[in-house]
C-alpha cells in the first residue's frame, strides 16, 4: 500500500506563502501518480487500494504533520488494508533549485522500515520531478530492498 506523499517545502518561498505553492503540490500529486504505476509495473510490489482506510489516514493526518513521520501509524494502516508492505514518501523542498524525493518501505508484520531511499533533483520542473520518481522506483528503493532481503535470507 502506498500512502500519500507528503510535501515539506523549507525554502524561503515556502516559509513566506506559509506552506507549499499550489504548483508543487500539484507537481506532488502527479508525482504520486508516476510512482504508483511505476510500482504497479514492477514484479515485486502488488500495491494494495488503500480506499478502506481512506478515513484512517485522514485521522492520522490530523494527528501528525506527515505521514511519513506518524509514529507507526503507517504500520497500523497498512495492517488495516490488508497490506504487507507500506511506502510513505515526501518531497522536500530547501529551494527551487535543491529538491529531493524519499520513501520508506515498512514490512507490516515485522512493523519496522525495511528500506529507503532519497533522489536528489536539481530544478522545480515536472521533468525533473518525473525523473527522480522513476529513479527511485527503478533503482534506489529497489536496490535498498533486495540487498535488506538478501541480509535478511543470509541470517536464516
Amino acid at each position: 500500500m502506498m500512502l500519500p506523499f507528503d510535501m515539506v517545502d523549507s525554502s524561503l518561498q515556502g516559509e513566506m506563502n506559509h506552506g507549499p505553492l499550489e504548483a508543487d503540490m500539484a507537481r506532488l500529486e502527479r508525482t504520486q501518480g508516476v510512482v504508483r504505476r511505476a510500482l504497479s509495473d514492477r514484479d515485486e510490489f502488488r500495491l494494495v487500494d488503500a480506499a478502506p482506510v481512506t478515513e484512517d489516514i485522514a485521522q492520522a493526518r490530523q494527528s501528525y504533520r506527515y505521514l511519513y513521520e506518524c509514529n507507526g501509524c503507517e504500520i497500523d494502516l497498512g495492517r488495516a488494508a490488508g497490506a504487507e508492505l507500506v511506502l510513505t514518501g515526501w518531497v522536500q523542498k530547501v529551494s527551487n533549485l535543491i529538491i529531493n524525493i524519499n520513501a520508506t518501505l515498512y514490512d507490516v508484520q515485522r512493523g519496522k522500515a525495511i528500506a529507503g531511499a532519497s533522489v536528489d533533483m536539481r530544478g522545480n520542473t515536472d521533468r525533473t520531478w518525473r525523473a527522480a520518481a522513476l529513479y527511485l522506483v527503478h533503482h534506489s528503493l529497489p536496490a535498498n530492498y533486495h540487498a535488506r532481503q538478501a541480509a535478511r535470507n543470509e541470517q536464516r
